[in-house]
């Protein structure tokens, strides 16, 4: 096992907190399974995650859906932002 520093930022903060430690197998995950991880582990985790709009950055990159996340790694769930 390995473990991933989690943050959230935006409404998807609202429904995770700012970040989580997260345990992911040795050999890493796919950022669909991490969405997974996390969704089963909030009462509407899933819808949060499957906001529109929603990004995702790994180690300050914005990475695309077929990401894949190492230990160690730092991931961000980034909501839209709107303002002014």
């Amino acid at each position: 096992m390995g473990t991933i520093q989690v943050c959230f930022f935006g409404k998807v903060a609202d429904r995770f907190g700012r970040g989580l430690s997260v345990d992911i197998p040795a050999e890493g995950c796919s950022l669909s399974w991490l969405r997974a991880r996390l969704a089963d582990q909030t009462d509407g985790g899933a819808e949060a995650l499957g906001e529109r709009g929603l990004r995702v950055a790994i180690d300050h990159l914005i990475v695309g859906e077929q990401a894949w996340i190492r230990p160690g790694q730092d991931v961000a769930f980034l909501s839209m932002f709107s303002g002014g």
